[in-house]
């Protein structure tokens, strides 16, 4: 199979391919090399509209979002059958970490990340965030998380914020959420205190 030297094209051809490029397509292309990441910047794409990010006990998962469906999502797994996957995995670097990718399908992806998760998701979202320049929606559900500030670093500004905070929370843990996450457009807190 021979190349095709893509990102040797002027940049108005680049461009006009990119346009028709799908998120995942953007998404990948953004992930070969640095100097195809700042190109990826440099192009504005019209599809999606925002960077949505769920963490909870049971799935942590970030998706871009093209209103209310899903362009592209990344599930990140801290326990998987390894063995059994092994030949699916490819190594991609992001920002520096070096993450464990399963491609599940045409817009799905699996990032096994048997330790701090926290790490692999702000990696994510920091290299979403900086293709794309979208805003980003955080559910964010408080039960049965060990540690839950390490995952505050993800999303220090978000547009919207929805936190469940099913198990006991003290005021004080509720204040220091509300002081160390910045919501610029709309917050919602559940908890299960009065």
């Amino acid at each position: 199979m021979t190349s095709f030297p893509f990102l040797k094209l002027p940049f108005l051809a680049i461009q006009n391919t990119v346009h028709h490029m799908s998120c995942t397509e953007i998404t990948e292309l953004s992930m070969c090399s640095r100097r195809s990441k700042r190109l990826m910047q440099s192009i504005r794409h019209s599809e999606p509209t925002d960077i949505e990010i769920t963490i909870d006990r049971l799935r942590m998962y970030v998706a871009l979002k093209n209103r209310m469906e899903d362009c592209l999502s990344w599930s990140i797994k801290t326990e998987l059958e390894v063995e059994l996957f092994r030949h699916l995995y490819r190594d991609d670097d992001l920002g520096g970490v070096n993450v464990k990718v399963i491609k599940s399908d045409d817009s799905g992806f699996l990032i096994h990340a048997p330790q701090q998760p926290e790490n692999f998701i702000k990696s994510l979202v920091d290299h979403l965030k900086d293709v794309f320049k979208l805003p980003l929606t955080v559910y964010f559900k408080l039960t049965e998380i060990e540690n839950y500030r390490r995952f505050l670093p993800i999303f220090p500004v978000c547009l919207c914020f929805f936190f469940y905070g099913i198990d006991k929370i003290s005021g004080e843990e509720l204040q220091f959420i509300k002081d160390n996450v910045v919501v610029e457009w709309f917050a919602e807190y559940y908890t299960s205190e009065p």
